[in-house]
This record gives C-alpha cells, structure tokens and sequence, in this order.
C-alpha cells in the first residue's frame, strides 16, 4: 500500500475507496510562545493513568495483552501499543517526550514531526535529523525512531544552535519498517525487563519473539539510500 493512501481510524481503508487517495487534513499547529509544538509532542491533558497489562494467548503464542483488548486499536504487526489519549492542545506542551500514536503516523505516513505534513521533497526524498552525540556515521540499513523533517520545519529549526550540535542531516531515498522501540516484559514475572544500557526502551524487529512480549511505545524504521547533508545548506539540497 502506497503511503498516500490513508487510512480510517480503525487502521483499514476506507470502505469503497481501495483505488482512491484519500486526502490528509492539515493537522492544527500550537505553539509555546514564539516556539511550535512539534506535531509528535504529548500535552498535559494526554495523561492517563496505565492500563492493566495481562497475559493472553495470541496467533504466535502467548504474550502479554490487554483484558479489554480492541484489537486493531490495541495491537499492529503483531505488537501491543501502549494506549494514549489523543487530545493536541489540552494542557501544556511537553516537549522532551513523544506521543505514541502521533509518532507511529508519522513513521508509517512519512510526516514531518514538526508540523505533522508530508516531509518528502520534489524527488520523493525525506530528510531526517538524526543524533549525532554518538559519533556514528549514518548508514545504509540504520535504525531511527525519530520521524523525518519537512523543508520547511527544517529551515526554521536549523537556526537554533542545540540544532546544529546535536544532530545531523540525513536526506534518504526509502524506508522500511523494521519493529518498535518498547517495554519488553518478563514471561516469568510480568514485569519490565531493564533494556540495554539500562535504556527504557528496547529495540525489537518485527518477528522477533519478544514481541509479543513488548509494550510497543515508538515505531521503528531502517533507512535506504542515505546521504549526509549540511545543515546549512538544507535549501539547496532537499529542492534539487
């Protein structure tokens, strides 16, 4: 399925529309003062209390689920999503955490994370931000968690100087869906299981047993066709 065919609520297309390409309403954008609210951004009024997590006995065998699971609601490729209220705009903006659901769109839709708009150039291209404290050059089949980034959001955040020290630009041909970022949960005990380095989210593929003993949080692709770009010359290589 093309990523410009969009989807219902429930996850399925639209009835009598398998042929069509639905459009994408602008999404609304809030600011905190003169700073937007990245699209991928929880609020106050989001917060819920955790629901019950239980064990249940799946299509792959047993794993842990909701008692009052809604199926497609609750669960995609296998993995169980940690439930969010979806409310943009209630509260207060909580810019150093992701929401869930809105960063699963924005992977499976390409988004930018900023505005929540489509984030690919004139050559179907996107161009992703993407951590630079680690040192690690960006490659061919790497994993990132972090949605990409439209021209526009780009060009308006390159001008904060954190920007520029913490990350780097990454224009890339395509990208595969590749697992989740969650909580992974101990068969014995039911309980988290601390993840690498003491990390509260472990990396888990799709078709990796532990999922089905994972509370997915984030989705997860690998990139294709990477080519590192600089910051400041986002302009003339993402309109090329």
């Amino acid at each position: 399925m093309r990523r410009d065919q969009h989807l219902s609520s429930g996850g399925g297309l639209l009835p009598g529309c398998s042929s069509v390409v639905l459009r994408r309403s602008r999404p609304r954008q809030y600011f905190a003062g003169k700073v937007r609210v990245p699209y991928i951004a929880p609020w106050t009024g989001e917060n819920a209390p955790p629901a019950l997590i239980t064990t249940r006995h799946g299509r792959g065998g047993m794993g842990i689920g909701y008692a009052d699971e809604y199926g497609i609601a609750d669960r995609r490729r296998g993995a169980l999503w940690i439930r969010v209220p979806v409310k943009p705009g209630a509260g207060a903006p909580l810019l150093d955490r992701v929401h869930a659901l809105r960063q699963r769109q924005a992977m499976n839709h390409m988004l930018c994370q900023f505005c929540g708009r489509p984030a690919d150039d004139r050559r179907g291209r996107h161009l992703f931000l993407l951590d630079a404290i680690s040192g690690r050059p960006i490659t061919d089949g790497g994993r990132t968690a972090t949605p990409p980034v439209c021209d526009g959001c780009a060009l308006e955040v390159r001008g904060r100087p954190s920007v520029r020290r913490k990350f780097v630009a990454v224009l890339v041909e395509d990208t595969t869906l590749w697992g989740v970022a969650g909580i992974v949960y101990s068969p014995a005990t039911l309980r988290p299981v601390p993840g690498e380095h003491d990390e509260r989210l472990t990396l888990v593929a799709y078709g990796d047993p532990r999922l089905r003993w994972t509370l997915a949080c984030r989705e997860v692709v690998t990139l294709h066709g990477c080519t590192a770009v600089d910051l400041e010359d986002l302009t003339g290589q993402t309109a090329a």
